[in-house]
């Protein structure tokens, strides 16, 4: 783990601003977000759903349903998605052979490497990997109120 305790990012008291850290992780990853976007012309929804699919390629049941409540998508905006992968001959979509109904989502390519699709979350992989359990369950918990302040935020007021 990278110690912030002698850089800019403590306060006073010598406790590292794990706020301010929070607030420069965002402004970097929205700037990498449209650097990537404007390289590789797939947006980060996209690349996430590229890399649930190669994970998640030996399952049989890889349908447009499941992999937008992965990315916590609306079923419109799931289709919208592989509507696009498919346009970019990313992945096909066929029939289910036994349910008429479903239909399976597959990559064209199922050798696509994943570290050159998205080597940023290979290295976040590596880097959490080298946590003591311990520690492993302090950033989780931090990290899980983060993600559920950022969905409350993001949900859609009634």
């Amino acid at each position: 783990m990278v110690d912030h305790t002698g850089s800019s990012a403590s306060t006073e008291s010598g406790r590292p601003d794990v706020a301010g850290i929070l607030e420069h992780l965002r402004l970097a990853e929205a700037k990498l977000n449209r650097q990537r976007e404007q390289q590789s012309g797939m947006s980060e929804t996209d690349r996430a759903a590229m890399r649930y699919l190669l994970e998640h390629d030996d399952s049989d049941e890889v349908t447009p349903g499941r992999i937008a409540r992965a990315l916590h998508l609306s079923p419109a905006s799931g289709t919208a998605l592989i509507d696009r992968l498919v346009a970019r001959g990313l992945v096909v979509v066929h029939g289910h052979p036994h349910d008429r109904r479903k239909k399976l989502v597959r990559p064209l390519d199922g050798d696509i490497d994943l570290d050159h699709l998205d080597p940023l979350t290979m290295r976040l992989r590596s880097i959490a990997a080298r946590l003591t359990s311990g520690d492993a369950r302090i950033v989780a918990t931090f990290l899980e109120d983060v993600l559920a302040s950022v969905t409350h935020a993001t949900a859609p007021s009634h």
